[in-house]
């Protein structure tokens, strides 16, 4: 897919927004991690699915969540602007969201 950077016009450039995954399908690691982001999302939709994900997001040095950028900007985008491994950054955002929301998304999905 060609990058095209167009705020405010998200839908025309990248097509319909994704659906939150489903937490019965998310991978899950060696660790027992369950991988609510992975670094081709984007960081608007990591933050409407998972708010909290923002403050994790923001100690790892991503202060610009709130931009605009953010709103068709991937992970691993921003990462990358950022200095930032996209691995590790993702790592610490599913672990986060793994101990405060991995079993509440399963026992609302029942």
């Amino acid at each position: 897919m060609e990058e095209v950077y167009n705020a405010g016009n998200v839908e025309k450039v990248y097509g319909e927004r994704p659906a939150k995954p489903d937490p019965a399908t998310l991978k899950v690691d060696e660790d027992g991690i369950k991988e609510f982001v992975t670094p081709d999302m984007i960081i608007g939709d990591i933050i409407t699915w998972y708010p909290d994900a923002a403050l994790v997001l923001m100690k790892c040095g991503m202060h610009c969540i709130s931009c605009g950028v953010s709103q068709f900007e991937s992970l691993e985008q921003a990462c990358q602007v950022h200095g930032l491994y996209v691995d590790d950054v993702a790592k610490v955002v599913n672990d986060f969201l793994t101990q405060t929301i991995g079993d509440k998304e399963e026992s609302a999905q029942e």
